[in-house]
This record gives C-alpha cells, sequence and structure tokens, in this order.
C-alpha cells in the first residue's frame, strides 16, 4: 500500500487514540524566559516606571522556552528585521513533550 500522507492534527489523533483529538486547535501560554532574580516585597513594592531588575547571568547560556508551564527547549536569541526571536538549540523529545501535556491534561 502507497504512504498516505497525513495531517500532524491526523497523526496526534492516531497517536493518542483520539484523546486528544482538538490538541492542535488548543490556544497555550507561551514563555521565554531571559533570567531569574531574587527580590524581597519590599523591593517589588518600590518598583515603578523605569525600574531596572537586575537578572542573575545569562551570558552564553541559552534561554528557555516554556510552554503551559512545561519546559520545552533551550533557545538563542536572535534579531530579525529589528524583532527579536528565537531560534531553537535543543528541544525536548517528542514524547516528553506529549508525556507533559498528557500530564495536565489528566489533572
Amino acid at each position: 500500500m502507497a504512504g498516505k500522507n497525513i495531517s500532524e492534527a491526523e497523526l496526534i489523533n492516531q497517536e493518542t487514540g483520539g484523546k486528544f483529538k482538538a490538541l492542535p486547535e488548543m490556544t497555550l501560554t507561551t514563555r521565554l524566559i531571559l533570567g531569574e532574580c531574587h527580590m524581597e516585597i519590599a523591593e517589588i513594592l518600590k518598583l515603578g516606571q523605569g525600574s531596572v531588575l537586575e537578572l542573575d547571568s545569562i551570558a552564553d547560556q541559552p534561554l528557555e522556552l516554556w510552554v503551559n508551564d512545561q519546559f520545552i527547549a533551550k533557545v538563542l536569541p536572535v534579531i530579525s528585521h529589528d524583532k527579536v526571536g528565537a531560534q531553537i538549540q535543543e528541544i525536548a523529545s517528542k514524547e516528553q513533550r506529549m508525556r507533559e501535556i498528557t500530564l495536565q491534561s489528566d489533572e
């Protein structure tokens, strides 16, 4: 039998037994974490427009891409046509990403 081209949505449906049929149409929250800092509440209350937060050192380290509070990939920042973007350097395996989504949907 000749190979049939199927969409990614159909592939996901087949691999998950239909459990995630609507998965490709879901809206997800995506975060790109540049760095972290720890502050006391008193310092946070003093923040205002123009305040600068000093982040932990991020030089030469990949940034983290998170989708719905699940780590997905390590990325490097890039500038393209005066816009900031992210180039994926290392991505979690498909199995790991699906497992994380499965765990979230069961909660």
